[in-house]
């Protein structure tokens, strides 16, 4: 992590180095100037060697002494971006004034970094056909393109940067952020539930997802997940015992239609098999359409049915749910994010069941080596009777807490994300406000390599009708990545 990412800084280095050899320059033709001329040239170094916290205050100084150094201006901007500062580095463009070519293709490229593929490819498109031999235009459209459900559309100016620098670090790196959702894969997911209730539940499947073609990709998963509680608690199975077993078996399908448009179906069995000869089958399901309407909004609709496997006692009692959510994605600025969840949920035990989880979070730091989000969660639900079924069903539940969250890049293929939650929670059977607590944590070794491992934990504390709660999990999944079987479609 002590170097700025290669995918960022790359394809730049002609520009850095003829910047660089003008500064050479400058200092033999200037003298007066070459102190001045000397800090801005070592800026440019110490950004190309990964050094941009260094690079930035070096640049800041020069650009102090020369206000109107445009070309140092753009490669200030350039560095916030090698930071991830997009937001920062889109206003320092903005304060050179009109955009040339140069400034309009470091705003394309800071935009696809940012995920928002129209703008970056408004920006980008003509360059690129105007110059499609360029290698900076092609890295770009390779980035822009390779966003959303159709990431093939890619390929074509990734070729081309391939063409033009066949061995280049730069190439090589855009070849693996490209690729990368274009394999298909299979992986063995593990995982381990338990909580001061004395529920536990552990579980191990396989899922696999085969990409058939550009628009088409086929999905398989299963399961085997362990449920106990103690035989004497209230959310042991009800035919006796303290122990109850869930196979599950699914197959989908999802269809790309367009770069912003996909649909997920999925459908398979729930198979409980217990104490006492105790066993139950039922079909569970889903189907879903994702829309990403612009770069700033985006939306899920998907309806469902399920097992509620909350406790042994809510598996045995046959417990299902049949759902519909939409979830809201919107992104107002390029540090500001809100995120909101809209469910509603009919269960057969005749409880309905309606939510709402929101949360806000905002860039608040932006640097080679770690990032980090400040916001606030919000959710609600409130259903229409406590059943006593083995799941928290209160007549109104509310949560409000401040959260934090940084990613923390360990190397090119390693990355740990955090995340706390630290707020208050209340019922309808709560007299005031009590505290409410989650914490997690992720691990990813291995994120552009065939194989990959990565490691969860993470823990909640509530207070609930069944007294103080405390739930942990751990969790585990390698996963092996692959394109064999559409290798003319995956460089």
């Amino acid at each position: 992590m002590a170097q700025v990412s290669q995918l960022q800084r790359s394809p730049f280095r002609r520009r850095i180095l003829v910047s660089a050899t003008a500064c050479a320059l400058a200092l033999c033709l200037a003298p007066a100037g070459a102190q001045e001329a000397d800090i801005a040239q070592q800026a440019r170094e110490a950004a190309w060697a990964g050094r941009t916290t260094e690079a930035l205050r070096l640049m800041d100084q020069h650009l102090a002494a020369y206000p109107d150094d445009r070309a140092a201006r753009l490669d200030r901007a350039r560095y916030l971006s090698w930071n991830g500062d997009y937001a920062a580095a889109i206003e320092a463009l903005d304060a050179l004034g009109a955009d040339d070519d140069d400034a309009r293709a470091v705003r394309a490229r800071v935009m696809a970094w940012a995920g928002r593929r129209d703008a970056a490819l408004a920006l980008n498109t003509p360059l690129y056909e105007a110059a499609p031999d360029e290698y900076d235009y092609a890295w770009t459209q390779a980035l822009a393109e390779r966003l959303g459900h159709r990431p093939e559309s890619a390929l074509p100016p990734l070729e081309t940067v391939r063409r033009l620098q066949p061995d280049g670090p730069d190439s090589r790196s855009l070849t693996k952020s490209v690729r990368l959702p274009l394999f298909s894969s299979v992986g063995l997911p593990a995982s381990v539930y338990e909580d001061s209730d004395d529920i536990e539940i552990r579980s191990v499947g396989l899922e696999g997802s085969l990409r058939l073609s550009d628009a088409w990709r086929v999905m398989a998963a299963g399961a085997r997940r362990d449920h106990s509680a103690p035989v004497t608690g209230p959310f042991a199975p009800v035919n006796g015992g303290d122990s109850l077993d869930e196979t599950r078996a699914q197959v989908g399908v999802r269809y790309s239609a367009t770069p912003d448009v996909a649909v997920d179906l999925w459908l398979g069995r729930s198979a409980l098999d217990g104490d006492n000869g105790f066993d139950d089958d039922d079909t569970i399901g889903q189907l879903a359409l994702s829309h990403q309407a612009s770069d700033t909004f985006g939306y899920a609709l998907s309806v469902d049915r399920d097992r509620v496997a909350a406790s042994p006692r809510a598996l045995s009692l046959g417990v299902m749910r049949t759902g519909a959510a939409a979830n809201l994605q919107w992104q107002p600025s390029l540090r500001d994010a809100v995120t909101t969840r809209l469910g509603f949920d009919d269960f057969n035990d005749g409880n309905r069941r309606h939510t709402l989880d929101a949360e806000y979070r905002r860039a608040f730091h932006r640097g080679p080596r770690a990032n980090l989000d400040l916001g606030a969660q919000l959710e609600w639900q409130g259903n229409s009777r406590d059943t006593g079924n083995g799941y928290y069903s209160p007549d109104r539940y509310v949560r409000l807490a401040p959260m934090a969250s940084s990613y923390i890049k360990l190397s090119e293929e390693a990355g740990l994300y955090l995340a706390a939650a630290v707020g208050v929670q209340r019922d309808d059977t709560f007299d005031s406000w009590k505290r409410a607590s989650d914490v997690s944590a992720e691990l990813t070794l291995g994120i552009f390599t065939r194989w990959q491992l990565v490691a969860r934990a993470g823990y909640s504390e509530r207070l609930n009708e069944f007294g103080r709660y405390e739930g942990r999990n751990f969790g585990l999944a390698l996963r092996y990545r692959f394109c064999e079987l559409r290798a003319d479609r995956c460089p």
